[in-house]
């Protein structure tokens, strides 16, 4: 039997999952809308927060990587696209089942890892990758 305080997480989370669906389907009509930007940061750090503080590890540390995302996105470092609004819809996709069926597991879902790269792959400025070094 889950204690009322995990309930009150999961139906927060829930509720928060279900205003970040809105914040970036609005968003994807207009990408500059910095209220919507913190709509959806504010989401995903409240969500990663709670779920650590009531041992949902694995949702904590997959909600970090796309909350980095998007704290770039609000300090104008990167830009939204449609690439990472429909990434973002599948993080929340995964991070609600991470909450309906939490698993006993310390690693990750493999979703989860695939959809981490993705993130990291999308916030990588190739303006700081160092130059490969020429043949010798």
């Amino acid at each position: 039997m889950m204690d009322t305080h995990t309930q009150a997480f999961i139906e927060e989370a829930f509720d928060l999952l279900s205003d970040l669906e809105a914040a970036l389907l609005e968003l994807e009509e207009a990408p500059d809308d910095s209220e919507l930007i913190g709509r959806v940061f504010r989401a995903l750090h409240t969500i990663k927060g709670s779920g650590a503080m009531f041992g949902f590890e694995d949702v904590a540390r997959f909600t970090h990587t796309i909350e980095a995302v998007f704290d770039d996105v609000r300090e104008g470092r990167l830009p939204v696209t449609g690439e990472l609004i429909s990434l973002t819809l599948r993080a929340r996709d995964l991070i609600r089942l991470m909450i309906e069926a939490p698993s006993d597991e310390a690693s990750l879902p493999q979703d989860a890892q695939t959809l981490i790269d993705s993130f990291h792959a999308f916030g990588r400025d190739p303006r700081q990758t160092p130059p490969h070094p020429g043949p010798s």
